[in-house]
């Protein structure tokens, strides 16, 4: 299902058509409502209402009412509440929140992801989700988020740039990246004991005691990995769903959610400079609840924030 949401949606310009499309996938999965009549039995909205029998009405004598009827006040109806995706995964469409359980899978060493999908990229990843990078999509489009593009990057070689060292060729090269587009998304971390925080205070700068350091990349959009399909096969697949990469630290071009400040996955092209902040992250194994949610941020008429916006 979560699939066929996502190639439905692909196809649909802005926030507007993606809201009316899952609005109508969720109308069509809503049970039938009863309409009860004072006194009847209840009947279904779209069935035709017994006809009732004409009968000669009985005389009741005339008498004065000693007391006021009292009248009982509907009930007022229950606040939206977190509708479950799956057992993993939750969404609040009212207020645009996704929240999701995952696992802290390290606590020392250097980061590429901050949350990978289980049995991918542990080693380089903060916290791990034990179900499908696709169903988090899906639950973000459910809860109104649009999604965009992931980031890319490339090396260019500069040809005036190639000096002489020895007799040995070193050639200059530039980095060029393309940021990711989408909805912006801010993730936060409740842990065990209730408190929240921000997923970036897991973070820090490598190495230590070099000075100030500086403050880790702390703006994420909604890039929406991509598709691709086996030429052997004619199947198409989620890309996130194979790499593991939920949420990207650094710029592999397939994330789910990505980085909006593009940083080379290669290490010849950008050297390691973001580590697990250990005093911070709790226990390898400990389960904790990640919030995704629609910061109040400027945003163009598709709900997607502009990278290139030189306010920001």
């Amino acid at each position: 299902m979560n699939l066929a949401l996502i190639r439905l949606t692909r196809g649909l310009n802005g926030k507007l058509g993606q809201v009316i499309l899952v609005s109508v996938l969720l109308c069509a999965c809503a049970p039938q409502e009863r309409v009860r009549t004072a006194d009847s039995a209840p009947v279904r909205a779209n069935e035709a209402p017994a006809i009732a029998v004409a009968s000669t009405p009985t005389p009741t004598p005339t008498t004065t009412p000693t007391t006021t009827p009292t009248t009982t006040p509907a009930p007022a109806s229950a606040p939206v509440a977190f509708v479950d995706v799956t057992s993993l995964l939750r969404v609040d469409r009212s207020r645009q929140i996704v929240e999701m359980k995952a696992v802290a899978v390290l606590d020392t060493g250097f980061l590429e992801q901050l949350v990978c999908q289980h049995g991918t990229r542990e080693h380089e990843s903060l916290f791990a989700f034990e179900g499908l990078a696709s169903e988090v999509h899906a639950a973000l489009l459910l809860a109104g988020f649009v999604p965009g593009a992931p980031g890319r990057w490339t090396e260019i070689v500069d040809q005036h740039g190639i000096e002489q060292n020895g007799g040995d060729e070193i050639v200059a090269t530039t980095i060029a990246g393309i940021a990711p587009n989408g909805s912006p998304v801010e993730i936060t971390v409740r842990l065990p004991d209730g408190t929240e925080r921000a997923i970036t205070d897991f973070i820090r700068e490598a190495p230590l005691g070099k000075g100030a350091s500086a403050p880790p990349p702390n703006r994420f959009v909604f890039g929406g990995s991509r598709f691709h399909t086996d030429l052997r096969t004619g199947r198409e697949r989620y890309v996130a769903d194979g790499s593991g990469s939920i949420v990207g630290l650094v710029t592999f071009g397939d994330e789910t959610i990505g980085c909006l400040d593009v940083i080379p996955d290669q290490a010849s092209a950008a050297a390691p400079t973001w580590e697990v902040f250990t005093e911070r992250m709790p226990k390898p194994g400990t389960t904790v609840i990640l919030r995704l949610s629609l910061p109040n941020q400027p945003k163009g008429p598709d709900g997607a924030i502009n990278a290139t916006d030189p306010s920001r």
